[in-house]
Order: C-alpha cells, then sequence, then structure tokens
C-alpha cells in the first residue's frame, strides 16, 4: 500500500496511534493518468486526516520531504508541496472551539535521520507571513512554535 515514502510515512504516522485515539485518513481524491491536470475537476481535500480524543479534534496535514525546506503557495496559482487550499483548510477548521489544526512536517536527511515537527496553523501562518521566501525550513520552524 506504501508505494512512495509520502504514503509509507502516512501509514507509519497511523500505525504509532494509540487505541484510544479515534484515527480517520481522508481518502485522496481521483487522479488522471498523466496528472490531474486532464480532468475537469477535482475535489480538493482540506487535509489529510482527523484525530479525535475527547475533548479535542485534530485536523492535520501530514508531509514528508527529502529536501532541507518546504515549498508553500500563498495563492491558487502557486505551486508548492504545501498547497493553498490545505493552508486555508486548517484555518478554517482552526476557528471551531476545540479543534486543533495543522502541520506534521517530516524533513528526511541524507544521512538516514528523520526530524518531525508539528506546527499549529495559527504559527504556521504568522511564520509565512514573515518569510520573503516561498519555502522554509527546520531553522525557519524553530522560530515559530513548532512541537
Amino acid at each position: 500500500m506504501a508505494n512512495n515514502i509520502g504514503k509509507k510515512f502516512e501509514n507509519n504516522w497511523k500505525a504509532s496511534m494509540p487505541n484510544d485515539i479515534f484515527y480517520y485518513r481522508l481518502k485522496d481524491q481521483a487522479q488522471s493518468f498523466g496528472g490531474a491536470s486532464k480532468l475537469r475537476f477535482s475535489l480538493k481535500n482540506p487535509c489529510d486526516c482527523f484525530l479525535f480524543k475527547s475533548p479535542t479534534l485534530f485536523a492535520l496535514e501530514l508531509k514528508s520531504v527529502g529536501t532541507s525546506s518546504i515549498s508553500f503557495e500563498r495563492t491558487k496559482e502557486e505551486k508548492g508541496v504545501i498547497h493553498f487550499h490545505q493552508i486555508e483548510g486548517l484555518r478554517n477548521f482552526s476557528r471551531y472551539k476545540n479543534i486543533i489544526a495543522g502541520f506534521v512536517l517530516n524533513f528526511r536527511h541524507s544521512d538516514g535521520t528523520e526530524n518531525c515537527y508539528f506546527i499549529h496553523i495559527n504559527d504556521f501562518d504568522t511564520m509565512i507571513n514573515s518569510l520573503d521566501k516561498k519555502s522554509f525550513n527546520e531553522k525557519d520552524l524553530s522560530k515559530y512554535n513548532q512541537l
């Protein structure tokens, strides 16, 4: 099932959940051969998964990269690893009481080590609004309340 490293990371994340935490993975949307640009329309998931441990619901987007930085989209027209619709979706979820929304970011290094972080969508917004670039790295994350 884990055809790529990102899916393997998602599967490992799911497997790490204790039994008392409800986990729900949103199904990936249909893609056409040759890329989604050949589809007339495609629904876009606001995030990858939901976790629930009373009284809190977590809305999470998981990203795993083998690069030193992660690109993001400030508008629908831009291209990045973190998509504009994902940022907007997490922003919308975070407006509700007892919902924590954010990114789980996994940086894979060439020496085989990995660093994994969580950043709340509000802290993510503060970070990207302070950057004059279209990507961020682990050093950038360290300044904005990541866990």
